[in-house]
């Protein structure tokens, strides 16, 4: 797998995966997704991380990593400022404030970057004991 399809399968498995728990917290009446949300993107990373690490038999170097955190990280920006925009429009916010909603977009960006630098180098590292597993036993 190269980078580019794992960074298409992120965008792709994220969207899905925020659609389903949004309707999954609507149904059952909740009023914020933000836990939700994070599970979401905590569930993507490390599915294609190990799935990166599966198909091509190894992790990856450090060059690839840095590339998919900020791959990783752009995309989940992208999703969060149409979700932003979106939210505001649904909600007839007539005019959306820049300055405000780029703070807010801003700090998610930086709690985002945390945990997505996190569960990649996490990922690394159960990869790392898988291996170390299967050579054991086998």
């Amino acid at each position: 797998m190269t980078l580019r399809g794992l960074l298409w399968r992120f965008a792709a498995a994220y969207v899905v995966l925020l659609i389903v728990v949004g309707v999954a917290l609507n149904l059952a009446g909740a009023s914020s997704s933000t836990g939700g949300n994070m599970a979401a993107l905590l569930g993507t990373v490390a599915w294609v991380c190990m799935d990166f690490a599966k198909k091509n038999g190894r992790y990856f170097t450090p060059e690839e990593k840095k590339r998919a955190v900020l791959g990783m990280l752009v995309i989940d920006m992208a999703i969060q400022a149409v979700v932003t925009v979106a939210v505001g429009v649904f909600a007839g916010v007539t005019g959306l404030s820049l300055g405000p909603a780029l703070l807010v977009l801003l700090f998610v960006g930086v709690l985002h970057a945390l945990v997505i630098w996190f569960f990649v180098g996490f990922a690394g590292k159960q990869h790392a004991a898988a291996e170390a597993r299967r050579n054991k036993t086998g």
